[in-house]
């Protein structure tokens, strides 16, 4: 079947199966590369030429007839200037792709005109990178430089000694620009010596930039800065590709169709993205949120996943949107599929030490966790992220932005989740412990804090010699913010199933110390929170469970716990939960007090 895209392969010939082997392994990954301005390699193959007995890498490779070699050479023929338009457009693609490139640690190694493909007049590619296995094989490149005396006027410097680096990549790009840049005015082979001759004398450019500015070339004072620092002899002293997007696209004016480099040169103020959302502009777009711009967003930042900034916009514009539909809509469901996770997940993975990136990225994953089903949960399980969060959770305690989006994340993936291993969850409530003692009064750590010992609670992950510094953790929280209702609540939920185990931790919740008994600290609750029934049925719950035991009854007495207990029957009576629970503490309370056959007092079991 005929196709459209058409391919060529490329035959390197190898000394041995040893040098093969070692390009080919090199060059493997270059087929996982995913850019819409990088042409990768189709396939790769090692055969064996019997003719002439020699052994050969294949690289398959997308062919196509025009590059900037064949502009530049039509340009110089008809000695016209390139249209400025269309040269800063196809730059910006080029170092869209180049920065791509770096940002994962690849060198192209073999930048040139004639690799940089055009797919339409206003589509390039870069192709043909090469390994540094085949680069540094010294026999075959003394041949190609007899063959092609061009072909190493573009390589820089030190690459002339087998070194290279992504600095590398930065001069040969810096060469292609003066190429273009000059090519109206100088024929091939003064500019081929011109580049050999930066090399020694990087002098040699102001002549040409002088040059360019008399006969006004397009853009000749961006250009005039730019070269300059990307052809400096020494690397060390050479721009970064970061540095040449901002000399071109943020500082200067140029304009690309490349939406990470637009994004680069001018984000939307925050002011006005404020404006528009509390103008309730998802009552214009779509309620509660516009999906289809929820959709551009996320597939953005999968184009553009290894630029920061795009990541960082892209986030906090959807933090704002979620954010603000939910607080007019909390009933409302967010619009989270696996595509919106896995982005978001890919988004940690390409900037693993960006802190505000990571800070945002979790609490959007435990907006849509919270709302979405277990299998969501399971996912970001089987991703690895609960280590991830108990890893931050551990190296970055003096960061409170981590460590509460850490632990919110880490309630909602408890609440939501089947949790098939255990064993990375003991580690928390020593964690835990250690985010508590560096934010004493910090409520809203506390409250997290206590939703996730809870839900720990219910899985079994707290160990029995844990049992007392959890309770007193727990005892500390309530005492801090006793006016957060969710925090109570979670908290005595983790009482009242800590004390349903253990008489050690019933004990520690009974006995006196420096900040009162946790007695006294049930009794106050119960007062702050009396006309709030789930506060005073987990309340309740945990009186239930501190009566199950003897020892406990007459420190439940002494308290005077028995006269809360009877407010509470007689305040909700149609809380059959409620009732319940009271008569059964008032039950076991009348035996631990009621006259015993000998005359005196005792518990019944």
């Amino acid at each position: 079947m005929e196709t459209k895209v058409k391919h060529v392969i490329k035959q390197v010939e190898c000394m041995d199966d040893h040098y093969a082997s070692q390009a080919l392994e090199e060059l493997m990954p270059l087929l996982k590369l995913r850019h819409a301005h990088i042409s990768v390699y189709q396939e790769l193959f090692i055969t064996w030429n019997g003719e002439i007995s020699s052994l050969y890498l294949c690289l398959v490779m997308e062919f196509n007839e025009l590059s900037f070699q064949e502009v530049i050479e039509d340009k110089r023929k008809a000695k016209k200037i390139i249209d400025s338009e269309w040269m800063q457009n196809v730059l910006g693609q080029v170092l869209d792709a180049l920065e791509y490139l770096h940002h994962l640690d690849i060198i192209h190694r073999n930048l040139k005109p004639s690799n940089i493909i055009l797919i339409s007049s206003d589509h390039c590619k870069l192709q043909d990178l090469s390994s540094n296995v085949l680069m540094t094989d010294k026999a075959k490149w003394n041949i190609r430089a007899e063959e092609d005396p061009f072909h190493k006027s573009w390589m820089a410097p030190e690459a002339l000694n087998f070194s290279f680096s992504q600095k590398s990549d930065i001069w040969s790009l810096g060469c292609i620009i003066l190429d273009m840049t000059s090519c109206s005015f100088m024929d091939g082979t003064e500019a081929m010596h011109l580049r050999k001759s930066l090399r020694q004398s990087p002098g040699s450019l102001k002549a040409v930039l002088k040059t360019m500015e008399e006969k006004q070339i397009p853009d000749v004072e961006t250009f005039g800065n730019l070269l300059p620092l990307m052809l400096q002899i020494d690397p060390s002293d050479r721009i970064t590709i970061k540095d040449v997007v901002h000399i071109t696209f943020v500082r200067g004016s140029f304009k690309s169709s490349c939406v990470s480099l637009t994004l680069h040169r001018q984000m939307v103020p925050a002011s006005i993205t404020d404006m528009l959302l509390e103008g309730n502009v998802a009552s214009i777009l779509g309620l509660p949120w516009p999906p289809e711009l929820v959709e551009v967003v996320v597939t953005t930042m999968q184009l553009h996943d290894r630029v920061l900034d795009v990541q960082l916009c892209a986030c906090s514009l959807l933090l704002h949107l979620l954010g603000q539909a939910l607080v007019h809509h909390p009933e409302a469901k967010t619009p989270c599929n696996q595509a919106i996770t896995s982005t978001l997940l890919s988004a940690l993975q390409s900037h693993p030490e960006e802190e505000p990136l990571l800070v945002m990225v979790y609490s959007l994953l435990a907006i849509t966790t919270t709302q979405e089903s277990e299998s969501l949960s399971d996912e970001l399980q089987n991703a690895g992220l609960l280590e991830h969060i108990l890893e931050h959770l551990n190296s970055s305690l003096e960061s409170r932005d981590v460590c509460a989006s850490g632990l919110g994340l880490l309630w909602a993936l408890l609440l939501d989740g089947i949790i098939v291993n255990k064993a990375p969850l003991e580690k928390v409530p020593d964690l835990i412990s250690q985010v508590l003692a560096t934010y004493p009064a910090d409520g809203e750590m506390a409250e997290a804090s206590c939703g996730v010992f809870w839900l720990l609670s219910l899985l079994g992950c707290i160990k029995e010699q844990q049992f007392e510094q959890v309770v007193a953790l727990l005892l500390q929280s309530i005492r801090l913010c006793q006016d957060r209702a969710l925090l109570v609540n979670n908290a005595y939920r983790g009482l009242a199933s800590l004390v349903k185990v253990s008489e050690l931790a019933a004990f520690k919740v009974v006995v006196q110390e420096e900040g009162g008994s946790g007695l006294s600290l049930i009794k106050e609750t119960y007062q702050l929170h009396r006309d709030d029934p789930e506060v005073v049925e987990n309340v309740g719950m945990l009186l239930v469970h501190l009566a199950s035991y003897e020892e406990i009854l007459p420190e439940l007495v002494s308290s005077s716990m028995k006269a809360v207990l009877q407010e509470i029957k007689e305040r909700f009576t149609s809380s059959l939960e409620l009732v319940s629970y009271a008569e059964k503490v008032l039950l076991r309370l009348e035996a631990a007090t009621s006259p015993s056959p000998l005359g005196g007092e005792a518990a019944q079991p």
